[in-house]
C-alpha cells in the first residue's frame, strides 16, 4: 500500500480535531443548560468564558492549541500541552 500524501495525512488531522471540538462544545450545552440566551434580559448568561477549566484540563494538546488560536495566543505553536493551559487559562 503506498505511503498517504501529507495532504491526506493534514485533512485527516483536521477532520479528527474538527470532530473533537464538536464533541467538547456538545459536552458544554449537555452539562450546563444556562448556557442558553436570557430572552428577559436579551442576553446570553453564564458565558464569562467559552470553557472552564476544569474541562480544559481534559483538553487534548490539538485542542488546547484551537483554543489559543482563537484566543490569539502568540507563540502556540511552541508550546507543549502544559504551557498551552497555562497560557489558555490566562488569556
Amino acid at each position: 500500500m503506498p505511503d498517504d500524501s501529507l495532504g491526506d495525512k493534514l485533512g485527516r488531522q483536521v477532520k479528527n480535531i474538527k470532530g473533537g471540538l464538536k464533541d467538547v462544545a456538545h459536552a458544554f450545552t449537555d452539562a450546563d443548560p444556562e448556557r442558553r440566551t436570557d430572552a428577559m434580559a436579551g442576553r446570553v448568561t453564564g458565558m464569562r468564558s467559552r470553557t472552564s477549566s476544569n474541562a480544559r484540563e481534559g483538553m487534548s494538546k490539538d485542542e488546547l492549541y484551537a483554543e489559543a488560536k482563537r484566543l490569539g495566543i502568540k507563540g502556540r505553536s511552541k508550546m507543549t500541552k502544559e504551557e498551552l493551559l497555562r497560557a489558555v487559562r490566562r488569556a
